[in-house]
C-alpha cells in the first residue's frame, strides 16, 4: 500500500489543499488516514478509485464492467485502473497542448478533444493520459500528411 501526502494528492487530483479537506469532510472525497501525530495521507488505491468513479460518471458506465474511453484510457472491472491516473486542470492542459482556453472548449464542443471529468463542486479536470493520447494522435496525423506530399516539399526546396 502506497500512501500519498497532501502535495502528491494535489498533484494527482488537480484539487487545491482547502478543496481536498473541505470535500473530504463532506464525504465527497476520500478521507485521509492518520499516520501519527498530525500527519495524514491518502492511499493511492483510494485516490485512483475516486478518479475512476469520476470517469465512470462522465461516461455513464456501470461498475464492474471493463471500459475504454474514446481517448484510450482503460478502466477494468471493479474500478481497477489500467494506466496511471492524473487529473490536469485547464491551465495545465493549456501548457501541455499549447492551445488557448477558448480553443480547448471549441474542440470539446466539436467532439475533437477529450471531455473533462467533473471533480467536486464546479471543478473539472482532464485525464493526463487522454490528453497525451490526443497529442500523439495529432502528431501521427501531421506525420501522415507530410508523407502524402513529399513531391511538393522537394519542389519547394
Amino acid at each position: 500500500m502506497q500512501v500519498l501526502r497532501l502535495r502528491d494528492v494535489i498533484h494527482k487530483t488537480g484539487l487545491g489543499r482547502s478543496s481536498i479537506y473541505k470535500f473530504s469532510g463532506q464525504g465527497l472525497f476520500p478521507r485521509p488516514i492518520t499516520l501519527g501525530g498530525m500527519s495524514v495521507g491518502w492511499t493511492t488505491k483510494r485516490i485512483d478509485q475516486w478518479i475512476v468513479e469520476r470517469v465512470r460518471e462522465r461516461e455513464s458506465v456501470p461498475d464492474n464492467t471493463e471500459y475504454t474511453t474514446p481517448w484510450a484510457v482503460t478502466i477494468g472491472k471493479g474500478n481497477i485502473r489500467q494506466t496511471d491516473l492524473q487529473i490536469l486542470r485547464i491551465k495545465q492542459v493549456i501548457e501541455l497542448t499549447g492551445l488557448a482556453r477558448a480553443t480547448v472548449y471549441k474542440y470539446i464542443h466539436e467532439r475533437e478533444f477529450p471531455l473533462p471529468v467533473s471533480l467536486v463542486g464546479a471543478s473539472v479536470g482532464w485525464l493526463r493520459a487522454e490528453i497525451e493520447y490526443w497529442l500523439a494522435c495529432c502528431a501521427e496525423e501531421s506525420s501522415d500528411e507530410s508523407l502524402d506530399e513529399p513531391e511538393a516539399q522537394s519542389e519547394a526546396a
